[in-house]
């Protein structure tokens, strides 16, 4: 399975079926044979009732009769479950593409999709594949051939009927793609209001709680509101055309059998048809109207598999970085030359140029929005410079692939994020060569190691059923400990340690002094301890960064 942002919904949704060729093709053949198997019922009944018409022995053909509904029911099955194992593998194929596809698109891209629509897409958008591929893929196979061959059965008993029988499909088809103009770009509007409604009702969800602390009711929240006004608009125009369509669509497709029952009767008052001819004339016509319905219900689905598919593209990015070389030697020095740095249309930082070196412990302030946190993570890769580059040892850091990157830096914020995994496997997540004894020694740098010890399991307790028992300071420290065992050459502070008191807060600066030596640190802080542990420090107003003369060293 191949995809890429640069494909088409057709091409893409191709690539996806045709990964699983093999049982779709299973499906395809059983698929075909059980039309024919159908085929052959129809066809032994006709000489059944000949025969006994005719006096003759039916017993022959009602056994074949026999023989070819069992082989029906068998291909069908047959179909089906191959194309339900064929929709379930890819649907699983296609959720590891997309978790490889995250994992290696640039952190600047990522953050610009909201966490709500990312679980929307790997979980419904996938999903939304298995209908069409497990469900429909035979029914749309059975709904072409089917009344082809029931038609060409009637055509054999009288070639007039069966082609009266075939004048409403043409007039059927036109209608409903005369109605449906318009309705793919309406369905991708309808798809997009029910997103944002989605998002809005997370969003009061996640809110509720500030709600009622200010008593203030849902009707006074506006987004979803609004949301919710425009999905109901919708509705009434998306369900208009949906129905409206598909009820012409029946009518008319009814009216072969309205057309051909007349007719049949009249040949057969002429004495140009039989009894049995009549009789399977009508019989075969009905047969006709079940694939038609089967197709008409199908052809939503199909619609909504392709907005499915274009929604899950954009994240299959082509544009992904050649690896560049690892340095050869320690970082010793960092540079950014002509930084400019954008946040939409502000400007935060216009031709910055400034160097560090290894052993720097560089003290960021400013006010609120200044700035600081944008700075740096141009660095990180959270964000693209509007122009300009880092310099690790003189080699552009935006050349490095995001697993590069991650070799030498290593970034704390004031919102640390755990896995659902033991606290020794979230520890060791950037070296997972580190030995127990080693995350001990950093947890009881940071005043962590006795926390620790009391828990049930130590290190091997899982953080998902003991993070609701840390506080905010206690996982800002783990976050901290974490980025430490991952011995960065560049390590960054952005606000680490906001839910310290004091005296905490102390503790874990020096503890991270005493790594300074070998790293290039940069803290942002709002608070005077880090002033303390500072080599260098700079204030950050108005897009300019000034480096102060007087600087408290550790």
């Amino acid at each position: 399975m191949y995809l890429t942002d640069k494909m088409s919904a057709k091409q893409a949704l191709t690539s996806i079926i045709k990964s699983e060729n093999k049982r779709i093709v299973y499906t395809t053949i059983s698929a075909i044979l059980s039309v024919v198997a159908e085929v052959i019922t129809w066809v032994s009944l006709y000489f059944a009732l000949n025969s006994v018409f005719s006096t003759q022995q039916p017993s022959i053909h009602f056994a074949l009769m026999g023989l070819a509904i069992c082989a029906r029911y068998f291909l069908y099955s047959v179909s089906v479950w191959q194309a339900h194992l064929a929709a379930y593998h890819i649907i699983q194929n296609l959720r590891q593409k997309l978790i490889v596809a995250l994992s290696q698109m640039p952190t600047d891209q990522l953050v610009q999709y909201h966490r709500g629509d990312l679980e929307k897409r790997l979980n419904e958008d996938c999903q939304s594949l298995e209908p069409l591929i497990a469900h429909h893929t035979t029914d749309i196979i059975t709904g072409i051939l089917l009344p082809i061959a029931l038609i060409g059965c009637m055509f054999t008993i009288d070639w007039q009927l069966g082609l009266i029988a075939l004048i409403p499909l043409p007039l059927a088809v036109i209608a409903q793609t005369m109605m449906m103009r318009g309705f793919p770009a309406r369905q991708k509007k309808y798809n997009q209001v029910v997103a944002n409604m989605h998002k809005a009702q997370l969003e009061f969800l996640r809110s509720i709680g500030v709600m009622k602390l200010f008593g203030v009711d849902a009707d006074s929240y506006r987004q979803m509101s609004t949301n919710m006004t425009k999905h109901h608009k919708m509705v009434r125009t998306y369900t208009k055309q949906m129905v409206g369509a598909w009820v012409t669509f029946i009518t008319l497709a009814q009216a072969s059998l309205v057309l051909v029952i007349p007719f049949a009767v009249y040949k057969m008052t002429q004495g140009v048809l039989t009894p049995v001819d009549l009789t399977m004339i009508v019989v075969l016509c009905a047969g006709v109207l079940k694939p038609w319905l089967d197709l008409t219900q199908v052809f939503a689905q199909i619609q909504h598999s392709f907005q499915s598919v274009e929604r899950l593209l954009p994240l299959f990015s082509s544009a992904h970085k050649s690896p560049s070389e690892l340095l050869s030697e320690p970082v010793t020095q960092l540079r950014c030359h002509q930084l400019s740095v954008m946040r939409g249309a502000y400007q935060v930082m216009d031709s910055l140029n400034v160097t560090f070196r290894r052993g720097d412990c560089v003290l960021l302030q400013g006010a609120s929005g200044s700035g600081k946190s944008s700075l740096l993570a141009t660095l990180y890769g959270e964000l693209t410079a509007y122009q300009g580059d880092w310099f690790l040892n003189g080699q552009a850091v935006s050349a490095m692939s995001e697993k590069q990157r991650s070799e030498y830096i290593a970034v704390v914020d004031q919102h640390p994020v755990f896995f659902n995994a033991s606290i020794r496997e979230n520890l060791s997540l950037g070296n997972s060569q580190a030995e127990d004894s080693e995350i001990m020694q950093v947890l009881e740098q940071l005043a962590l190691a006795k926390l620790v010890r009391e828990l049930p399991n130590q290190l091997d307790c899982a953080m998902n059923a003991s993070e609701q028992d840390f506080s905010g300071g206690e996982k800002q420290r783990f976050a901290i400990a974490r980025a430490l065992l991952a011995a960065p050459s560049i390590l960054v502070l952005d606000e680490a340690t906001s839910h310290l008191d004091k005296s905490t807060e102390k503790l874990v600066l020096e503890a991270i002094s005493q790594y300074s030596s070998q790293q290039i640190q940069f803290v942002i802080s709002h608070g005077n301890q880090a002033l303390s542990m500072a080599t260098r420090a700079f204030s950050l107003n108005n897009g300019q960064l000034i480096e102060q003369e007087e600087t408290v060293c550790a």
